[in-house]
């Protein structure tokens, strides 16, 4: 019964305000036990043709960690604005805590807990510009590095501008760094389809958190783009 605690404790939260919040469910282990928190909660909400997020954070402290509990079936376009305004005055507001931390919610269906994940260093760029290019106009920062661009679309992923099968990713990432580093550290880049719903971007986030090899960076600037907006991104 204890494991369930903090699920029931989420629903119990949600059905005093009188709205449903469908979290991510991730069969990723992460860190379950966080003290001196207050929550975020965006709510899925249609308006007329129009999905929004609804945002709740009336009782957040600057002094503590914030949980964000985000509706698994928003897309990014609808959160991301919000997530930068709101990483910015949980870091910059008056009463501002240093080592206080921002963390996503998902239920781990392993444990059967609320687990959190942190992402602090995370930074949204939202000009529609993909990896692949920022990486040519900023050459002598990554010249370095053996860099490895992903994008994420609704429909397929790309490892640099290869397509890769559902259920491929992982394995085929990890050969691919090990062939193609060369000597050199590699750095992972992320790009995210802004119509990609929370709920897979927040898996695909994890699991390269999760990724294990020597030598390896991610970057933690996320070029969130508009896929009408950018020359060849695969984003059928």
């Amino acid at each position: 019964m204890k494991k369930l605690l903090p699920l029931l404790t989420l629903l119990f939260l949600i059905s005093c305000s009188k709205q449903e919040l469908k979290i991510p469910t991730l069969n990723i282990s992460g860190l379950q036990e966080l003290h001196n928190h207050s929550q975020v909660w965006l709510f899925f909400e249609v308006k007329g043709n129009d999905t929004i997020a609804k945002v709740n954070r009336k009782n957040t402290i600057s002094t503590t960690h914030w949980i964000y509990n985000i509706d698994k079936r928003l897309s990014l376009k609808t959160i991301i604005p919000t997530l930068t305004k709101l990483k910015y005055k949980h870091a910059n507001g008056v009463h501002s805590k240093e080592g206080m931390h921002n963390y996503f919610s998902y239920s781990d269906t392993i444990s059967k807990k609320l687990t959190f994940f942190e992402f602090d260093a995370t930074e949204y760029k939202t000009d529609s510009i993909l990896s692949k290019y920022y990486l040519k106009t900023n050459s002598d920062t990554y010249n370095k590095f053996n860099n490895i661009s992903i994008t994420f679309n609704p429909n397929n992923t790309l490892i640099n501008d290869a397509k890769m099968e559902k259920g491929e990713l992982k394995d085929t990432l990890l050969d691919f760094i090990d062939f193609s580093s060369e000597g050199k550290q590699t750095m992972l880049h992320l790009n995210f389809n802004e119509d990609l719903l929370y709920q897979d971007y927040l898996y695909y986030s994890t699991m390269i958190s999760s990724l294990k090899a020597p030598h390896l960076l991610i970057n933690n600037l996320e070029f969130i783009f508009n896929p009408t907006k950018v020359p060849d991104c695969d984003c059928e």
